[in-house]
């Protein structure tokens, strides 16, 4: 019988009592939670867990379920004996964390660099090139991949399900495009969601805070028949807008209405077969600063503008299984998306179809083979500060994989894999690698990779003209010219692209890993990577349209037709277009480590390095700017240091402090953050928390950019309750 639930949720915009000044409190409370008695017998604190939040060793970790990833070699493996640098967020780090979004999960990653620029937007990468529009990275939802064919990046605002239907987020840094094709070149991040097995009964989830201003989730799962099971659930969030550099109401607020569907099913004959989708509907206010065409010719910001977000996706997987180990899985998805952003409106169409094939032909080789069929429609109409030729568009992608892991001793594995495609903008792409594991001892592992990957373009790289987005400062153009133009600002527009080729990445990686013990973990790669023909901006040597040559003041350039043409009201804009422009290499290194302390107290710890070096290919107009660009978008280092307790009486603390060094480019220094979580245990199911977030600054710029319109704001310190049954 399919239970039902009714609540509802007073809005309460939550503030006065919680924010005092807390850095010294905050400070004495980990201080003592730290000096907690050795002496707290680990049996008297298990009987008080019950069936509390999930608590796995270190031990659990290697050698169980959790660590068996499937992202690296598109089959089940230890993570222990991966070849890759591979970091798992498991189920109970979510929910220990008191993160709220997929993006925040992931700041926990060794190496990957998040920063929000917005109520609603992030930069998010790893292993460099961190920008809001970063597209070297490969993100999948249930074998999903989400990013936009649009900028080759993901819309974060909008990728989002029950996170306590996350059954873990495996992370590759590194390539991954022999298995899952192109833009999968600085890394994989496969959100992988439960069995709905996994997620039977009643959930509820509720809250409301000083940011998180309201948010609820119901789940319910159930039989279907004597083979199959089922779930769906509901959620909806409505978040606070940041703050501006003074302090007031950014009004970059974000609502948003989910639901979803799964259902599972395996057969006596060894078939497995499941169905998912989910709808979402909602809206952001984004803060845009643009240039306005019409009128008074000026910079000015837009606030309070609602973007509305709409779309889908339905997702079906068949996989039969052999007596002899074989197996074969056929996979189909379609994805709609609509985004009514004042700068254009998007509606995209995918239809992905997907075949493979894992056989043993002989003793001590594993083959699995593929093949793919993406079909993509989209329209792009309503634009301002946007123009291209053609408003909508149809591509398609053909590809094949190969790979055969080859057992060559008990301790040495070899894996030789390639991905083959055809894409409508560069063609064929030819994707190898190649990998090797010594496993010196069971809980001592080598491994070393050599891969090639690339990042085809994208429709805003090849066709789209933006203009009064990009703002030059007067630094930037230098004295001559703003000496002409003191009435308006400095345009630079960028234009796409038709010839552009695909970047491409050659990737050296080295790892090592050990467990000692069974208490302590360390896991370290060294990576050097060399890309080629990276995009970037040069001089167009044309004007637009609505612009004129003018040479009066002895350099040539484009001035805005309308307003007063004579300096100093000189309106000027800069044509730029993208070319296949810039060389770079990076390395660096990333140290994982755990540490279960006592059977009640673990510690994880990770440490990342990274250095860029760029160069311009050829020596022309903006060449310093874009080797600038390229070397200071990402930090130099980043850290983090997460630790989790079960106290007695079914109390659970948790804190996470990051740090994250300085962005040049987005003129963000260097931070320090801390996130801390209390929760109570009541009875059996119910468990009410508190969390508080970003407890070091009252608030702070993390990130900020030029290229897209949008105003950056400020993250704040924050608070939310929360309660959490389930049944």
């Amino acid at each position: 019988m399919i239970q039902q639930c009714f609540f509802f949720l007073i809005d309460i915009q939550w503030s006065g009592a919680l924010k005092q000044p807390h850095n010294s409190l905050l400070l004495a409370g980990i201080f003592s939670s730290l000096i907690i008695p050795v002496n707290l017998q680990a049996d008297s604190v298990r009987d008080n867990m019950g069936d509390a939040l999930l608590d796995l060793s270190l031990e659990e970790l290697i050698s169980l379920d959790v660590p068996d990833v499937t992202s690296v070699s598109k089959r089940k493996q230890r993570l222990m004996d991966s070849p890759a640098a591979v970091f798992v967020i498991t189920n109970e780090d979510i929910q220990r964390s008191g993160v709220t979004s997929i993006p925040e999960a992931l700041r926990m990653v060794p190496g990957m660099q998040v920063a929000r620029l917005n109520g609603n937007t992030w930069s998010l990468s790893t292993r460099g090139f961190n920008y809001i529009f970063a597209n070297k990275l490969l993100v999948l939802i249930d074998g999903r991949t989400v990013y936009s064919p649009l900028f080759s990046g993901v819309n974060w605002d909008v990728q989002d399900t029950m996170l306590e239907d996350i059954a873990r987020i495996e992370v590759i840094r590194g390539p991954g495009a022999a298995l899952w094709g192109a833009n999968a070149v600085n890394g994989v991040i496969n959100i992988i969601t439960k069995h709905s097995a996994d997620t039977q009964g009643g959930l509820l989830s509720t809250g409301f805070g000083s940011e998180e201003k309201a948010f609820a989730a119901y789940r319910y799962g159930g039989e279907l028949g004597d083979d199959g099971y089922y779930r769906a659930f509901f959620k909806t969030f409505n978040r606070d807008g940041l703050a501006n550099s003074d302090g007031s109401n950014a009004n970059d607020d974000w609502k948003i209405n989910r639901a979803g569907l799964r259902a599972d099913w395996r057969t006596e004959t060894g078939a497995e077969a499941s169905i998912q989708g989910e709808i979402y509907d909602g809206t952001t206010k984004p803060p845009l600063k643009l240039f306005n065409y019409y009128g008074n010719l000026e910079k000015k910001t837009i606030v309070d503008l609602s973007r509305g977000q709409q779309g889908g996706h339905l997702i079906g997987n068949y996989k039969k299984y052999y007596n002899d180990g074989s197996n074969f899985s056929l996979k189909g998805y379609y994805d709609r998306y609509e985004n009514y952003d004042y700068r254009v409106t998007e509606k995209r169409d995918i239809g992905d179809l997907e075949f493979q094939h894992q056989i043993l032909p002989w003793e001590n080789h594993d083959i699995i083979w593929g093949l793919g069929y993406r079909l993509t429609k989209y329209n792009l109409s309503d634009m301002n500060n946007i123009t291209m030729p053609h408003t909508s568009r149809t591509d398609e992608l053909y590809s094949a994989f190969i790979q055969d892991h080859i057992t060559l001793t008990p301790e040495w594995s070899l894996a030789l894999s390639s991905r083959f495609e055809h894409n409508d903008f560069t063609g064929y792409e030819i994707q190898p690698n190649a990998k090797v594991t010594w496993k010196a001892t069971e809980n001592r592992t080598f491994w070393g990779s050599l891969s090639r990957a690339v990042k085809t373009p994208s429709i805003s790289e090849t066709a789209v003209t933006t203009r009064g987005i990009n703002f030059l400062s007067d630094s930037m153009v230098g004295p001559q010219l703003t000496a002409l133009s003191q009435a308006g600002p400095f345009l630079m527009s960028i234009s796409g692209n038709e010839s552009l080729e695909s970047e491409d990445l050659t990737a050296l990686e080295f790892g090592y890993r050990e467990l000692f013990n069974n208490r302590f973990k360390i896991d370290v790669t060294a990576f050097y990577n060399q890309y080629k023909d990276i995009m970037a901006y040069v001089n167009a040597n044309t004007c637009l349209s609505g612009t004129s040559l003018n040479t009066t003041y002895g350099v040539p350039l484009c001035v805005l037709d309308a307003g007063i043409q004579t300096a100093p009201n000189l309106i000027i804009e800069f044509p730029t277009m993208l070319v296949n422009g810039l060389n770079a290499k990076t390395y660096g290194l990333e140290v994982v480590a755990g540490w279960q302390v006592k059977d009640w107290w673990k510690l994880q710890a990770n440490f990342s390095a990274l250095q860029v070096d760029a160069e311009a290919q050829k020596n022309e107009l903006y060449r310093k700017e874009n080797e600038i660009l390229i070397e200071e978008l990402s930090a130099t280092s980043t850290a983090n240091l997460r630790s989790s307790m079960n106290l007695p009486n079914q109390w659970y603390l948790d804190f996470w402090v990051r740090y994250m060094d300085n962005l040049k480019n987005a003129q963000v220094g260097a931070y320090t953050a801390l996130d801390l979580r209390v929760a109570k245990k009541i009875g059996k199911d119910l468990e009410l928390s508190l969390t508080g977030k970003n407890l070091f600054d009252k608030q702070r710029l993390e990130f900020s950019e030029i290229f897209s319109g949008l105003e950056a704001t400020e993250v704040q310190e924050s608070w939310y309750l929360q309660l959490r049954w389930q049944h």
